[in-house]
């Protein structure tokens, strides 16, 4: 343990000395203010805005040398790898947002509580599936290893595999889908499915990840009755929507107001596709939804000029 002296009052400044050594990763430094200072509890040392500790910048920044300091070598009550700043987010919350794999680990055998909630009801897990590349998939790996909860959900509704569905990393997909292969059901508050996030997103290795896992995603409806292939209209690359046509999803589908495809591409002005799906034929240019509202009406409406001009050539009126 490390010899620490007792002290009435720390001063002012030392929190900010102590974060910024531990941030320049400095231990001599901070070993040397803890000496000088007596300091016995890191905890009380704190970013005045966010909460964090040196153990939260230590974690984010993936210094195994300086967590293992603090957790080792003060004689602190047990909370301390579980400290929360002031969004109640813990170390092990830092570790697997910025994929510090190892720091990750160290946490865990040493007490971190792996399903621990910071503010939005996100746990390490979720954040883990925010981020892309192998040492993210190497923290997911280690979060299930540890029983994280996979069917734990944050405010929105978002679970871990809605998540990395958004991330578009398919091996963390397929991480999460052989772990808990019911997570394929899985919903938001808004009914918006995996393949709804992907498609959204334009993921192309994760759409035909899912669908191969449960062909049932392709024509499912959210709260709005937009389906997967309503979402990847909305993206400017078209790859997205070849590839859920290629799969199989209904084309003609609409949503709760009478939207087709072509009345999407029409509201926000995505030309490339409003074109695409004129050539294929598959809506009639002048389809009204529930309300008489037709794509050109749609376009005009948002002076989408490119679109209106396409949706003419095609005879809308």
């Amino acid at each position: 343990m490390c010899d620490n002296v007792a002290t009435a009052e720390l001063p002012a400044h030392l929190s900010r000395d102590f974060l910024r050594a531990c941030q320049n990763e400095d231990i001599h430094r901070m070993k040397t203010l803890v000496d000088k200072y007596g300091i016995r509890n890191w905890s009380d040392l704190r970013h005045s805005t966010s909460g964090d500790t040196a153990l939260h910048l230590a974690a984010q920044a993936g210094n195994i040398h300086i967590v293992k300091y603090l957790c080792e070598c003060f004689d602190m009550p047990a909370f301390k790898i579980n400290v929360a700043n002031k969004d109640m987010k813990r170390p092990l919350h830092e570790a697997a947002q910025f994929a510090q794999k190892n720091v990750l680990q160290y946490l865990l055998e040493n007490g971190a509580s792996v399903d621990a909630l910071k503010r939005g009801d996100w746990t390490p897990l979720m954040l883990a599936c925010t981020k892309n590349g192998p040492a993210a998939c190497q923290c997911i790996n280690a979060l299930l290893s540890a029983r994280a909860d996979a069917h734990l959900r944050n405010k929105d509704g978002w679970t871990p595999l809605l998540i990395a569905c958004r991330s578009g990393d398919e091996n963390a997909v397929e991480i999460l889908l052989k772990h808990l292969p019911k997570c394929i059901d899985d919903r938001s508050n808004n009914g918006r499915s995996a393949l709804h996030i992907a498609a959204f997103h334009g993921h192309e290795k994760v759409i035909n990840l899912l669908v191969a896992s449960c062909a049932n995603l392709l024509n499912v409806q959210d709260s709005s009755g937009s389906s997967p292939l309503h979402e990847a209209m909305k993206q400017e690359n078209l790859n997205a929507v070849k590839c859920i046509v290629h799969l199989g999803a209904d084309v003609s589908l609409v949503d709760n107001v009478g939207q087709s495809i072509l009345h999407i591409g029409a509201l926000i002005g995505n030309s490339k596709a409003v074109k695409y799906v004129l050539k294929q034929h598959w809506i009639d240019v002048n389809l009204q939804t529930f309300f008489g509202i037709t794509p050109l009406m749609m376009a005009q409406r948002n002076n989408h000029s490119k679109v209106i001009e396409i949706l003419i050539r095609y005879n809308a009126k």
